[in-house]
């Protein structure tokens, strides 16, 4: 193998090390979540899914029902409006999208999409509000609204379409 590794191949194997490794808490079973979630929607095979997917039918399934009443919702969305009201880098407007894109992909492959829905639409909506402010990452929205996965929970994932579509609503910076 040349050293290249593709993202999907990278994540099974994090998902694997993290099984091996077990939950003991919210925050693990949480981490487990975002990587299976991950994978999953870059199309992981039935086979590389099957021991996350035992995982979360059995001894995850409570720590998985602890993570939604723990999640700091406030806080996630917090990060995406700061990014629309204030000048920032590139980098911070990609971690506040990505935190809020990790917590919904654990949802949806944890089986409850109804904790994280609000704050989707929320982060979609804050989006499209002032999209010169992600304007940045459009071309990384239209990637991630590409994917089969993201189109089949579209309105979970509506982020990403917002966030495709921003270049095309912003308004011209420093125009009068």
């Amino acid at each position: 193998m040349d050293g290249l590794r593709s993202e999907l191949d990278v994540l099974v194997e994090q998902l694997d090390e993290l099984l091996a490794e077990g939950a003991v808490d919210p925050e693990d079973a949480l981490e487990i979540a975002v990587v299976a979630g991950l994978a999953e929607r870059l199309g992981a095979t039935d086979e590389a899914m099957a021991e996350a997917r035992a995982w979360r039918e059995g001894p995850g399934k409570s720590l998985l029902a602890e993570v939604w009443g723990e999640l700091d919702e406030d806080g996630l969305l917090d990060a995406v409006e700061s990014c629309a009201v204030a000048e920032v880098e590139e980098e911070e407007v990609e971690e506040a999208l990505y935190d809020v894109d990790e917590v919904v992909v654990a949802a949806i492959w944890a089986g409850n999409p109804a904790a994280v829905r609000s704050l989707a639409r929320q982060a979609a909506r804050v989006v499209r509000t002032v999209p010169e402010r992600f304007a940045v990452l459009a071309d990384v929205g239209a990637s991630f609204a590409r994917l089969p996965a993201v189109a089949a929970e579209i309105d979970l994932y509506d982020y990403w379409f917002a966030l495709a579509d921003s270049a095309v609503w912003a308004e011209p910076v420093g125009r009068a």
